[in-house]
């Protein structure tokens, strides 16, 4: 058996690009979501860097539990520099487009948190609200993977410990100089 390929191209739809919905049609109110977003997004990075700098550093922070906690923020980091970027850059440019491959990387990233997706399609569609679902894309985006590095790890006295060790060090030596 074969397949006509001549005929299927040219039937099909190739698409190149996705555009994104306006989050809001106020300027302001964009402005406010690009500064909270920036400084979760800084947050993030900070907070996962921290941990992945502390245990690196600390021998004694070097065992499974905490070689999981060091890939897990390494994790985060990568999926908050997939996808928030080009957040921020929609919430304040005309340009609201992403490009077919770039849409792959994020939705490669994004199937991390099964949990927003499942509540996305599985809740009924009687309480379906277009607001609701560009909320909750933006609290499993930017305040999850904010609130990540303090859950997991920061609240850890080992960690607390080997990052004061870590962030001292780096500080003396600094001043040495």
């Amino acid at each position: 058996m074969s397949v006509n390929c001549s005929l299927w191209q040219e039937n099909s739809l190739s698409v190149k690009r996705f555009a994104f919905a306006k989050f809001s049609e106020v300027p302001g109110e964009c402005f406010l979501l690009f500064t909270l977003i920036l400084l979760m997004f800084s947050v993030s990075l900070t907070g996962n860097a921290l941990i992945a700098l502390a245990i690196c550093t600390s021998p004694a922070l070097h065992t499974p539990m905490y070689f999981f906690l060091a890939n897990l923020s390494l994790l985060e980091i990568g999926y908050t520099c997939s996808v928030i970027p080009k957040m921020l850059q929609s919430l304040v440019s005309e340009a609201r487009e992403i490009s077919r491959e770039g849409c792959a990387t994020q939705m490669f990233f994004f199937t991390l948190f099964y949990g927003s997706g499942s509540i996305t399609y599985l809740r009924p569609k009687s309480s379906y609200l277009p607001v609701l679902d560009k909320l909750l894309a933006l609290f499993y985006t930017a305040v999850t993977s904010m609130l990540n590095p303090i859950i997991y790890s920061l609240r850890n006295k080992e960690i607390k410990a080997a990052l004061k060790r870590a962030l001292g060090l780096k500080i003396a030596l600094a001043i040495n100089r």
